[in-house]
């Protein structure tokens, strides 16, 4: 059986409400270190890991240290599974918290075009869920028997989950809005986690949403 956990990142600065400049360098808080103990401790005693994977991000491969020095021996690879950066760093030239971005999210999301590049350092709608899909074709031609940690952002994950469950036939303004409901209906706390098990490459990958001991005091 191939087993992907798709793991959010530990609380960061962002999710504290501090303010942030670049979305690649937003760190742990003190709560999100103690996260990723956690999750270490949980994956050392549930799974046998094959392979460990992070974004580019350093929230990501912060979260991932406790695992790696639990797992020495394991593998370890960077793929694309950062966060869906929408706004374009040009509108954000300060440190702001997320409070402070609301307004310019809210209009992001009210255009709810799927083409739409805000400006430099971003991707539109579309871009990114084939950036997702790409994600989604890279684990399967991973060898059957594996499991794979994967530390990424809640964005990314739901993503996943909303691909593999309400399987949208086209990328559209009405299949964006239903991604941001199907997100705020599936949010994952940091700590918490999307499974994903395949018996067989001609079945369907099973998903399930779990929140690990200790990752429930978690900020969304």
């Amino acid at each position: 059986m191939l087993t992907t956990l798709l793991i959010r990142h530990g609380e960061s600065q962002s999710n504290a409400g501090l303010p942030t400049l670049s979305p690649e360098n937003v760190v742990l808080t003190d709560l999100g270190i103690e996260q990723a103990e956690y999750i270490a401790q949980y994956l050392a005693y549930q799974v046998s890991l094959n392979l460990i994977v992070t974004s580019s991000y350093k929230r990501t491969k912060q979260t991932a240290v406790p695992t790696k020095l639990r797992f020495s021996s394991v593998r370890e690879e960077e793929w694309p599974v950062h966060e869906f950066t929408y706004l374009s760093r040009e509108e954000i030239r300060v440190f702001s918290t997320r409070w402070q971005r609301r307004p310019l999210v809210d209009v992001y999301w009210e255009l709810c075009d799927p083409e739409l590049v805000d400006g430099p350092g971003s991707e539109s709608f579309e871009q990114f869920i084939g950036r997702v899909q790409r994600v989604l074709e890279q684990l399967e031609t991973l060898d059957e028997d594996q499991t794979v940690a994967v530390f990424s952002h809640e964005q990314l994950i739901c993503a996943v989950y909303w691909l593999l469950t309400c399987q949208p036939e086209r990328i559209t303004s009405e299949s964006m809005r239903d991604f941001k409901d199907f997100l705020a209906d599936h949010s994952i706390p940091n700590g918490g986690f999307l499974r994903l098990q395949r018996t067989d490459a001609r079945y369907p990958w099973q998903c399930e949403l779990m929140v690990p001991l200790g990752a429930t005091a978690a900020t969304v």
